[in-house]
């Protein structure tokens, strides 16, 4: 699923390059500003400050998809969701690549930031406001997407969300249609420290 989202990053990243040539000096400082501050909050939790195991992760994945009741859950912390997301999003070779991934959680609400390079040149934090209605369904979806703290051109960001959440959509759909986890995902809750995954045979 996250590969497929990963090639639409890739989109995203080139025009954040794009549209950093257009963003002002103020903006910047106020750019600067902000990632010095919300990059030290306490509430958020980055890849490059944990380590997990991969044997704790796999463990659970491997006990939901071999688990023999009709319906079951495999619950992921915060860390352990961005050790997954750090093994998909990371593509070798490419011309991009993902220097960090951090998650600020909260109720229907996970923020993902990802902070990126385009061959060698940083390029600034993209952060994503990953909802989820509060209805059982496996559907989750990009409500915002910002560069940092700066709003996007709203058509741009259309776009984006568009084909974000297509992305995320045609995932979803492909792993329960392929049978990869050998259940359905029926359910996705995003609660305050973890992410739920409802499955039924």
């Amino acid at each position: 699923m996250f590969k497929k989202v990963f090639r639409i990053l890739l989109l995203v990243f080139l025009f954040v390059t794009i549209a950093l040539v257009a963003v002002d000096f103020v903006s910047y400082l106020g750019y600067s500003k902000w990632e010095e501050e919300e990059l030290s909050k306490q509430d958020i939790t980055c890849m490059s400050d944990i380590t997990v195991e991969s044997s704790i992760v796999e463990d659970k994945i491997k006990k939901f998809t071999l688990s023999d009741t009709r319906t079951d859950f495999i619950v992921l912390t915060e860390s352990e969701m961005l050790y997954l997301l750090g093994e998909n999003f990371t593509e070798e070779g490419g011309d991009i690549s993902v220097e960090d991934i951090c998650l600020k959680p909260s109720q229907g609400l996970w923020q993902l930031y990802l902070k990126s390079e385009y061959k060698g040149i940083s390029i600034p934090w993209l952060v994503l406001d990953i909802a989820k209605d509060n209805i059982e369904t496996a559907e989750v979806y990009v409500r915002k997407v910002y560069i940092g703290n700066l709003n996007l051109p709203e058509f741009l960001e259309a776009r984006l969300k568009g084909d974000l959440n297509k992305g995320i959509s045609d995932g979803i759909i492909m792993l329960n249609e392929n049978n990869f986890l050998g259940r359905r995902i029926d359910n996705i809750e995003l609660l305050e420290d973890r992410v739920v995954f409802k499955g039924t045979r």
